[in-house]
């Protein structure tokens, strides 16, 4: 048999196999851990500032205007030429002086709807140490509880056979 040594490449990369393991223990800690404190609103004029601002980063991404916004508002609540209809004017006041006129709460289920965005609503829970988590959240903490329940039952599977022998 040979006695050659062998070279090792230098440039081979190393494989850290601890990484995923500290990755889910880092992410076990900090949902543990629970949300980040949110600071505290301090004035109802804040509150007013905060809701509106938050309506307006929905907006943004969602990449509708105001028109097409107020339209759509008006389409979910099935606002007609009778009744309650929200105007371009009054929506305008709402996000630019919202000190001044501020968002009526109801809006809020129409801005969710038509920006498929939870974000205002994560605020005021966040203001409350609360958090809001969306269909796909649930889908994935249910298959999580699926899938430790599946784990135990194969414990206690393996334990009762240990104990038949």
């Amino acid at each position: 048999m040979s006695r050659k040594l062998k070279k090792i490449d230098t440039n081979q990369t190393t494989l850290d196999f601890d990484a995923p393991l500290h990755e889910y223990e880092d992410l076990r800690v900090k949902l543990l851990a629970g949300p980040e404190k949110q600071r505290q609103i301090e004035s109802y004029e804040e509150a007013c500032i905060e809701i509106a601002a938050s309506v307006k980063s929905d907006m943004r991404s969602s990449g509708l205007g105001r028109e097409e916004m107020v339209d759509a508002i008006n389409a979910y609540f099935g606002a007609t030429g009778k009744g309650w209809l929200l105007s371009i004017h009054m929506f305008n006041h709402y996000l630019s002086k919202p000190t001044k006129y501020p968002m009526p709460a109801a809006l809020i289920f129409g801005v969710q709807h038509v920006t498929r965005s939870l974000g205002t609503i994560s605020l005021l829970a966040r203001a409350e140490d609360g958090r809001v988590i969306d269909k796909d959240d649930v889908r994935e903490l249910a298959l999580g509880k699926l899938d430790h329940a599946i784990a135990e039952m194969q414990r206690l599977k393996k334990e009762f056979r240990g104990i038949k022998k």
